[in-house]
């Protein structure tokens, strides 16, 4: 796994990159509707009588229509860079933009008004929750057959997840890097400074095993993910008649896309969070490692598509994170013996990570950490394999420095909590009784 340290990089959304291209496309506009009006001054009109100024008529000064279209445009892109928190972007453009009134004006005041308004957040308390894929259709979840009564301790429902999404943001929360949490000097990790706007707080969200199992086929999850026109990551549901289409709102990542493009001050700089999957089975729907079950052209595809959906993910916002090769239980006990880490890190790193791309975070499986800690020597092993993030399951979402990594606990917003333990979610979050799920079975 050595080389997919990514130690003290950063990697941003590129939305942000689109939107200043965008820009620039405009601006080169502008300034060519301008050189077009200095080149008429002196064609033939110029050469028409002239009228003193003294005995000119009087009349309004209208403005060429494009340019008011085109600074319309530039308005509303500019006015998306400072909603999440794109200041030093939106500067320069509102700096350098033709055709300036009072309203690009006003933005780029309040733009440097914003900027020079943010606080260090001291508080010690970082946020991370996480979810498993959403159930999305409740009935053939909850249907008392042998797997109901883990969907309904493990799982959230798409019902409940939208619901959180508005709680969340009138509580303060924005969407935070996690590795943006974190900072090395000399290999020895360290909080990073951060600084918000007045009153928010750094949330992180991550989704464990987006690989949809094949035990999920029948209970009303999602079948895998995919990619639209766009770029935008779309989730595959199969009908019960076999048809199969693309939705918005089939798990965690689209749902989350839409709710921040609508309220983008929930994401901070475009970050959404972490998708974490397993070797077992693949990723996001897609069997790359049992690929002797399918020909050579279907395994290349798959292989394409898991490497598509990656950087898509990576695009607009996301991060892809490791959640083990198999999900045992060796984990959990601290039992794992060298021959087993090397033979899943071998398989993990031939069979995934050329179609996932750069990987530093560990999420661990079942939450494990406690029978492991720092000096065992499987942790030593994952923070040298570039691991510099690994987290388990805490409900006090504790998050602390390692020496050479960062140890972050995550709370399940879940069954468990939502509906047996919500003072925990009550604690940091909001009452869970405003989000449970009526079709939710007793415990």
């Amino acid at each position: 796994m050595k080389h997919l340290s990514s130690r003290g990089r950063k990697r941003r959304p590129i939305w942000p990159l689109y939107v200043l291209a965008g820009i620039a496309v405009v601006l080169a506009v502008l300034a060519l509707i301008k050189t077009v009006d200095v080149l008429d001054i002196f064609g033939d009109k110029a050469t028409e009588p002239t009228v003193a100024a003294s005995t000119a008529p009087t009349a309004p000064i209208t403005q060429p229509p494009d340019e008011a279209r085109l600074r319309a445009e530039l308005l509303a892109e500019c006015r998306a860079l400072v909603d999440g928190y794109f200041y030093e972007e939106a500067i320069s453009a509102l700096s350098t933009m033709p055709y300036k009134n009072a309203e690009t004006d006003a933005l780029l005041q309040e733009a440097r008004g914003l900027k020079d308004g943010l606080v260090l957040y001291e508080d010690e308390q970082l946020y991370h929750i996480f979810f498993h894929s959403l159930v999305i259709d409740n009935a053939k979840a909850f249907d008392g057959d042998q797997r109901a009564q883990g969907y309904n301790e493990y799982m959230t429902t798409r019902y409940e997840f939208e619901r959180m999404l508005p709680l969340l943001l009138e509580g303060g929360f924005v969407l935070y890097d996690i590795k943006e949490m974190v900072e090395f000097t000399d290999g020895v990790a360290a909080r990073k400074e951060i600084r918000l706007p007045p009153g928010k707080k750094p949330l992180v969200i991550s989704i464990d095993d987006v690989c949809y199992y094949d035990y999920m086929e029948t209970d009303g999850f999602a079948s895998r993910l995919d990619v639209d026109a766009d770029g935008n990551v779309v989730t595959i549901v199969k009908d019960d008649d076999g048809t199969e289409r693309a939705t918005y709102d089939g798990d965690v990542m689209p749902i989350l896309d839409a709710f921040v493009r609508e309220h983008p001050e929930f994401s901070w700089r475009g970050y959404k969070g972490i998708v974490a999957v397993t070797g077992y089975q693949g990723a996001y729907g897609y069997r790359i490692t049992d690929l002797d079950q399918f020909d050579a052209e279907t395994g290349k595809k798959m292989q394409d598509k898991v490497l598509e959906i990656s950087n898509a993910l990576r695009a607009t916002g996301w991060d892809v994170a490791c959640h083990s090769y198999t999900h045992n239980q060796y984990w959990t006990k601290g039992t794992i013996s060298e021959e087993q880490f090397n033979k899943y890190e071998k398989r993990w790193d031939e069979e995934m990570a050329p179609y996932l791309g750069e990987v530093s975070i560990f999420i661990s499986p079942n939450g494990a950490y406690a029978n492991l800690g720092k000096n065992h020597w499987a942790i030593r092993r994952l923070v040298e394999s570039g691991y510099v993030i690994y987290c388990p399951v805490g409900s006090g979402m504790q998050t602390s420095y390692q020496g050479d990594f960062m140890l972050q606990d995550r709370m399940n917003l879940d069954g468990l909590n939502l509906v047996l333990y919500p003072e925990r979610v009550k604690k940091f979050f909001f009452d869970p009784s405003l989000v449970v799920d009526p079709d939710r079975p007793p415990f």
